[in-house]
């Protein structure tokens, strides 16, 4: 995962490792961020974290988030 940052004075380029993030742990602390929103039942998460694991080979590069304002500041997040 890529992540860019660039706002006038401020630039951040971090590559992080996309299995990191789309790991088992990974899974756990954003669904305990999410749970107001999102309940996974303990069954599924095997199942999420395969189908997951095929998206990023599927969708290399795909960019999930993408902002930029006025102000000429930039926020890119891409597999």
């Amino acid at each position: 995962m890529r992540l860019h940052i660039k706002t006038k004075g401020f630039r951040l380029h971090l590559l992080l490792p996309t299995r990191l993030v789309l790991s088992r742990l990974g899974l756990a602390i954003t669904l305990r961020a999410c749970r107001r929103y999102v309940t996974l039942p303990p069954q599924k998460r095997s199942e999420v974290l395969r189908l997951l694991g095929g998206l990023r080979r599927q969708c290399r590069g795909l960019t999930l988030v993408d902002i930029r304002t006025q102000d000429g500041e930039e926020i890119r997040l891409s597999l």
